[in-house]
């Protein structure tokens, strides 16, 4: 009876030891499942930034310096845009594809230090955020191109 015990608490807890922990890497995805969970992060994220920039045009005025008006919409709107790149890194690139989706990655938070550090030309322009664009576009994520 004993033995009849400790083998059954023994394959008890090899079975909770095989549902805990595991591999810390993200699924592997297909570059079509990527590109549509990828495509929604970003029109999420767009639309987030779209609300925040509408709420801040209404209460600014639109005589008066604009400057410190497109600091805070960067400032404010970033931060959409970075959590945006963290998720995709955090979704596990499709086969063959790691090295562009850590490329795009990085341009989008190089991107986002860009417009932090000249909200106006962030603003005006996409400048700052033409290189991860171009990754974005070639990874089918045409909601993450600015």
């Amino acid at each position: 009876m004993v033995k009849g015990v400790l083998g059954l608490v023994l394959a008890l807890a090899l079975i909770a030891a095989a549902g805990c922990g595991g591999s810390s890497d993200p699924e592997t995805l297909t570059k079509a499942e990527f590109a549509q969970q990828g495509n929604k992060i970003c029109a999420e994220a767009t639309q987030d930034r779209e609300k925040i920039i509408a709420e801040l045009a209404e209460t600014s005025n639109p005589k008066g310096n604009q400057e410190p008006v497109q600091e805070e919409i960067i400032q404010k709107a970033m931060p959409t845009y970075e959590g945006a790149a963290e998720e995709i890194g955090e979704l596990g690139a499709p086969k063959g594809e790691e090295k562009k989706v850590e490329s795009l990655v990085g341009a989008m938070e190089e991107a986002a230090e860009r417009a932090k550090a000249d909200p106006h030309t962030a603003v005006i322009s996409n400048v700052p955020f033409r290189k991860a664009d171009k990754l974005a576009e070639e990874l089918e994520l045409k909601e993450c191109v600015v």
